[in-house]
């Protein structure tokens, strides 16, 4: 754990990513077709919402790891289940079948759920009831579940209609919408 975000920031496009266990990782990287998702994005079937809730992931990782280094089946059979869900959620990009897209971010935000109850702070009940409504899934980014929420609209009118409502009722005064996009470079690093 822990290197995934970086990789996977170094590369630009959407890929699927693998490594074996252990110290010396040596990342395989799949490109997967951006034609669906970019598409997604451009008519808000996708979006990125900043909750403005923010949470620090230390004691949520530190649990999850103890728990691994127990050996616990539970623990254990969870990450198993992320594990598939990512090959899921690869092949429904491949299919090009927004459906099975959906159901990849609506598993993996239940097996986050699952890994850790702090996933889901009550806080975020305001922003999900507000959405449930236009059949969205989500699942908070980051590790545990930071404070942006990933929204797959069902269509381009529930699209609308769930920025409609969390803009004209923000949960509070920093969420906001946040403008996202397929890399086309990968890590940049400017300076100024």
């Amino acid at each position: 754990g822990g290197w995934q975000d970086q990789i996977g920031g170094i590369s630009p496009g959407i890929k699927f990513i693998a490594t074996t266990p252990g110290i010396h990782q040596k990342p395989t990287l799949r490109w997967l077709p951006e034609k669906i998702l970019k598409e997604a994005f451009e008519s808000k079937l996708i979006q990125l919402y900043y909750t403005g809730l923010t949470r620090v992931a230390y004691d949520i990782l530190g649990e999850i790891v103890k728990s691994i280094f127990l050996n616990s089946s539970h623990h254990l059979a969870i990450l198993k289940a992320i594990g598939q869900n990512a090959e899921f959620a690869a092949d429904a990009i491949q299919r090009g079948d927004w459906q099975l897209i959906r159901e990849s971010i609506r598993r993996s935000w239940e097996l986050n759920q699952l890994l850790d109850a702090g996933t889901n702070p009550p806080q975020m009940d305001l922003i999900l009831r507000a959405i449930n409504k236009f059949d969205a899934v989500y699942k908070l980014l980051g590790a545990g579940g930071g404070g942006y929420l990933l929204i797959l609209a069902p269509n381009k009118e529930a699209g609308i209609q769930i920025r409609e409502t969390l803009i004209s009722s923000p949960p509070n005064p920093r969420a906001r919408f946040v403008e996202a996009e397929i890399s086309r470079t990968g890590m940049e690093i400017t300076r100024s």
